[in-house]
């Protein structure tokens, strides 16, 4: 079978080598998976094919001839479309825009209005986006809606244009439903001339959909064979060296008092109340589909949401009268001990630009000096020193911009945040997407130390495996709706799955 990507000797270094002599080659007409660990320079090397970066060394080839691109309007040029885990759209333009943006259809010399929404659309109905998003500022977007829109922005270029679709962790945010149902065109297109990269975290999806599966370590392709010769604990082992374990229990445990206590709380993006308890040494995780309402449950007791109603309330935080504390705002739930880890950490999450030290430590400054202008730089780097070795961010030091990191060492970053300010509540979403296998097991593990030694999380997830092997009580959401909550010993996949679907089917019937 020919080649559509060949890659040989190819070196890049920043501080220290990041590719170092990397040979890889994409078969013409395939899906072809890569997997790695953060850091493992997966990043680097899409952005070299892709034109963002110049290679220190090697050569790369597209259908047999060198391929140099310059940029990333080159690189397009020549037949290689992008959808990248950093999301490239522009918030204050509509979907549409986005998805035209370098390639708009013009008449008379303006923009065609009409062309573009038909276009549009037609993208729309192929990644299962609706109509009514065409006129929608990004902004207004949940992180899974983006990359929905950034996955139809790369699928725009005309399929007989298309030599290479890049796929950087593309349904890192999807729900197994829409992971699904891009896996479904992607062998379409595939069948249809198009060779595909598909790197992505998620194992299970790598081996469902790609026909070859190569594994990046240190810069180097360690394994490159066919996905049906593989499972995830065979990768996991090449990526690591290490045996994965499962580390879930079967049976319900016990836990402590009642920490937070939601009470008919719902807001704007939260319509139906909901009410919930989560205890001391307790993991609570929320399932659903995308768009069910979870992360708005979250933001909600977090204190965010327009027009709040109902009431959170943390308990045990002092003595007597003062052993409860209703939570109003963000403010009130830093104060008091409640940590959020968001879904979109680039937006919601890390102080771009600025560095790891800070970042960590941001949420603590109290403890470190006497406000941000008595802050002590020698403590800040040396607390932030301590949650690095733990944590096993790899970085440069604590002075290292938290922009350079990879995304998994920026969640783990995120995750040393709320452990240095000693966080008795967590509420977490998507924890663990783009994190790589080992860093997932670490993630896991932390949570799991964090409950044993009396903290309270609430997990938001869209991997079901993820929930029913950490969380001892799962709550379902359905349509903005809380239909269900089920205890570890008596709950399956299909019950949660059943209950994930049980109110569109209503409004499907109704």
């Amino acid at each position: 079978m020919s080649s559509c990507l060949e890659v040989a000797g190819l070196e890049k270094s920043f501080t220290g080598p990041i590719l170092r002599g990397l040979k890889l080659q994409i078969k013409a007409k395939t899906i072809h998976g890569l997997v790695g660990e953060n850091g493992a320079g997966k990043s680097t090397f899409i952005n070299i094919v892709s034109g963002l970066l110049d290679p220190d060394g090697g050569s790369v080839k597209l259908n047999g001839r060198s391929f140099k691109p310059r940029s990333r309007r080159e690189s397009l040029n020549q037949g290689v479309a992008l959808a990248s885990q950093e999301l490239s759209l522009i918030d204050n333009l509509s979907v549409a825009e986005n998805i035209f943006l370098s390639a708009l259809p013009t008449k008379n010399c303006r923009i065609d209005i009409a062309e573009l929404r038909h276009n549009a659309k037609e993208l729309l109905d192929l990644v299962g986006l609706e109509e009514h998003l065409l006129e929608v500022p990004v902004a207004n977007l949940s992180l899974a809606e983006k990359q929905l829109v950034e996955l139809a922005k790369a699928l725009s270029l005309p399929i007989d244009q298309t030599s290479l679709l890049i796929l950087d962790e593309p349904t890192a945010a999807l729900s197994s439903f829409q992971a699904e149902r891009l896996h479904n065109i992607l062998l379409d297109w595939a069948h249809q001339g198009v060779s595909i990269l598909y790197v992505s975290h998620r194992l299970e999806d790598v081996l469902s959909v790609c026909d070859e599966v190569s594994v990046l370590h240190d810069g180097e392709i360690k394994l490159t064979t066919a996905a049906s010769q593989l499972t995830s604990n065979r990768l996991i082992k090449v990526m690591t060296g290490k045996e994965p374990q499962r580390q879930g229990q079967d049976m319900p445990r016990a836990y402590g008092d009642t920490r937070l206590r939601v009470e008919d709380l719902s807001s704007r993006d939260l319509p139906q109340s909901v009410s919930l308890e989560c205890h001391s040494g307790e993991i609570l995780g929320v399932a659903g589909l995308s768009g069910s309402g979870r992360s708005e449950l979250l933001h909600a007791i977090y204190g965010f949401g327009l027009e709040r109603k109902g009431s959170v309330i943390l308990c045990g935080v002092g003595q007597g009268a003062k052993s409860q504390v209703e939570i109003n705002s963000p403010s009130e739930a830093v104060k008091n001990g409640i940590g959020l880890i968001a879904e979109d950490r680039k937006s919601q999450g890390i102080f771009a630009s600025q560095t790891l030290s800070m970042n960590v430590t941001v949420a603590g400054l109290g403890k470190l000096g006497k406000g941000l202008n008595a802050l002590l730089p020698d403590r800040e780097k040396q607390r932030t020193m301590h949650l690095i070795s733990s944590l096993k961010i790899k970085c440069l030091g604590p002075s290292q911009d938290i922009d350079r990191l990879s995304g998994g060492n920026q969640q783990k970053a995120l995750l040393a945040r709320w452990l240095e300010v000693g966080a008795s509540v967590w509420l977490l979403d998507e924890p663990t997407r783009g994190v790589d296998a080992e860093s997932k097991l670490a993630i896991y593990r932390l949570l799991r130390e964090l409950r044993d030694r009396g903290v309270a999380l609430i997990i938001v997830s869209s991997e079901m495996d993820e929930l029913t092997d950490v969380c001892d009580r799962i709550l379902v959401m359905s349509n903005k709706k809380h239909v269900d909550t089920f205890t570890r010993g008596h709950w399956s996949k299909t019950l949660l799955l059943e209950a994930a679907f049980s109110e569109y089917k209503t409004n499907e019937l109704a």
